[in-house]
This record gives C-alpha cells, sequence and structure tokens, in this order.
C-alpha cells in the first residue's frame, strides 16, 4: 500500500512539474516581441590587453537574449589576426573564432576598451584603422564602442559632427583630442542610430540591455536586468577624480 501511494505522489509531482514547465513556456512566448524574426549578429572585436569587463557583461546580456528569444541573437568573437589574446593583466587567453580577415556576416561590430596607452597603440595599428573605416563605410553596419574603444572610432573620424561618450576619467581629453565629437557626460550611453558608444567599463552591459529591447521588446530586456540584478539605466552622473585628476595625453 505505501509502495502504491508513494508511485502515485511521484507521478503525480511529475504531472505537477510538467503541466508548471508548459505554463511558464506559454508566459515566455507571450513576452517575445512578435516584431523580432531575425536573427541579430553582434562580432565581438578582441585584442590584447582589452579590459575584461568590457565585453564579458555584454556578452553575458546577449547570451541570455539568446536564451529567452529562443536562438535570434549570435554573438561571436573576432581577433585582429589568428590565434590567442589575452585580456588586461594577461587573466585570461582567449582564442577568437574568427580574425578580421575571415569572420561572418554580422549586424554589429563591438569595440571594448583598454587602458590608454593600449587604445594610443591601436590608433596606429593600421589593419584595425582600415578595418573600421571600411566596416562605417557601408551603409546598413553599426558599431557598438566601450569605454575608452571611442577613441578608435573618433580617430577614424566617423565619429565627426556626432554625440558620443566615453570613460569619465578621459572624457576631456577625448574632447580635447576630437573636438569635431560632440562630448555627451552624465550618461551610460549615446546612441547615434549607427554608432552606440558608452561610457566606463559597466555601461557596455547597459547599452547591450538597451538594444535588446531595441529588438526583442522591453520584456525581454527587463527579465534580463532581473536575471543580472542590474538597474538598467541610461542616465548617471558622473563621478569626480580624486584631487583634481585627470588623463591629460598633452602632457
Amino acid at each position: 500500500m505505501m509502495k502504491n501511494f508513494l508511485f502515485y505522489a511521484f507521478f503525480l509531482s511529475v504531472g505537477v512539474y510538467a503541466q508548471q514547465t508548459n505554463e511558464h513556456l506559454r508566459k515566455m512566448d507571450s513576452l517575445l516581441n512578435n516584431n523580432q524574426k531575425d536573427t541579430v549578429s553582434i562580432a565581438v572585436l578582441l585584442y590584447n590587453n582589452v579590459v575584461l569587463q568590457d565585453f564579458a557583461g555584454p556578452m553575458e546580456v546577449f547570451s541570455k537574449a539568446k536564451n529567452l528569444t529562443q536562438g535570434l541573437y549570435r554573438i561571436f568573437t573576432v581577433g585582429l589576426t589568428p590565434g590567442e589574446v589575452y585580456t588586461e593583466n594577461k587573466l585570461i587567453k582567449i582564442r577568437p573564432d574568427y580574425s578580421l580577415d575571415d569572420f561572418p556576416h554580422a549586424d554589429y561590430v563591438m569595440l571594448p576598451g583598454a587602458n590608454i596607452s593600449e587604445i594610443n597603440r591601436l590608433t596606429k595599428d593600421q589593419q584595425l584603422m582600415d578595418f573600421l573605416k571600411t566596416w562605417n563605410s557601408k551603409e546598413n553596419t553599426k558599431t557598438i564602442s566601450i569605454c575608452t574603444a571611442a577613441y578608435l572610432l573618433a580617430h577614424t573620424g566617423v565619429l565627426n559632427g556626432r554625440r558620443a561618450t566615453t570613460h569619465y576619467f578621459v572624457a576631456d581629453d577625448f574632447s580635447a583630442r576630437y573636438p569635431k565629437v560632440h562630448l555627451v557626460k552624465d550618461v551610460r550611453y549615446v546612441d547615434e542610430v549607427k554608432y552606440l558608444t558608452t561610457s566606463g567599463i559597466t555601461s557596455g552591459i547597459d547599452a547591450a540591455l538597451y538594444l535588446v529591447g531595441k529588438h526583442s521588446g522591453e520584456s525581454i530586456r527587463s527579465m534580463i536586468s532581473r536575471a543580472l540584478q542590474y538597474n538598467f539605466h541610461e542616465k548617471e552622473r558622473w563621478p569626480q577624480a580624486p584631487q583634481g585628476m585627470k588623463y591629460d595625453s598633452r602632457q
């Protein structure tokens, strides 16, 4: 008798779980933006000394969006050349999926930032500068810069006459070096349609959530924000550097 009761209780609990799971899936389907039909492809450019959080945060957002939309996001990594790259302080080695010469179709190219010494070196990398100019000359391409990577875009001239932002600590220097770019302060990101620039490091998460909201709807964006226990926001008063410190590349 006891065995029969236990078997009955087990199968009943399985049935209830399956019913709850099906209900959960129906609710998930109802949250999807019916307007999203196409897969959003994001190529993440990686190079030596890249800041880990600059790309890890946004990639986590897009990864969760891929799960919630049943595969409507494709994220892959691209190196300047074939072979491994390492993040800042050589914390992690990564072998990108592709190089600049062979990566597949992408709707967005995301440029993570690095320390200013590395960024200055990259502005002299002719292969990268040529790639960015060619990429941005195409009609339907879009570029996301995280943190100091705004320097890379500005250096090619594509931000001239446009609004943009970057890390608060280098913002005045950025404005002095690229006076034709309209620097925006006290924000997490700036959307200029073809170019999406962000301020410091974790603001890449805000930019990624913003894009998910555009493509998949606010419900999906909110679910990801809750899952990450992260408060999505566009505007934020920037911190002040201690004792008047600031970066000036002209010194």
